[in-house]
């Protein structure tokens, strides 16, 4: 087992997300100065809420995905797809929404539907299910078959 020292949040620890981009927010050292020393876990868990379709529609009807300084705020976050820091990701799929958030302006807009956004979440849901079965096998019934015909299918 791992000494706490030596899992992956002591080498989170160690990596530091890249300075952000000139933003209104960000424009003078000073405000620079005051970012929060756990930016990254920050970020971190707000890269990962994209991959919830729910908080997307959350975003979208609250008129966040609306406005270009929150756009810009997922632009830079882009950097998350970078080998070094998209290492530290649960969700993965959280990057796909992320460039669909930044590019697609029919996406940010119908998220504010809930039809749409029950749409994505059954979509997502059926991928997952379909890498699940082709990673892992369809679990009980397989053992089931399996162990009843003797091992395997015969031929």
């Amino acid at each position: 087992m791992l000494a706490p020292a030596d899992g992956p949040l002591a080498v989170a620890s160690e990596i530091t997300p890249p300075p952000p981009t000139s933003t209104p927010e960000t424009s003078s050292s000073a405000a620079a100065a005051d970012l929060p020393p756990n930016r990254f876990e920050l970020e971190l868990e707000f890269v990962q809420c994209l991959a919830s379709p729910a908080y997307m529609h959350h975003l979208a009807t609250s008129g966040l995905l609306s406005d270009p300084s929150f756009l810009s705020f997922l632009r830079y976050l882009r950097y998350w797809s970078h080998p070094e820091y998209a290492r530290f990701l649960v969700y993965p799929h959280c990057l796909y929404f992320l460039d669909l958030l930044c590019e697609s302006e029919g996406f940010r807009r119908e998220m504010a539907n809930v039809a749409f956004r029950n749409f994505v979440h059954e979509q997502q849901f059926y991928g997952w299910q379909h890498r699940g079965r082709n990673l892992y096998g369809r679990g009980a019934a397989d053992r089931e078959e399996g162990g009843a015909g003797g091992g395997g299918t015969a031929g």
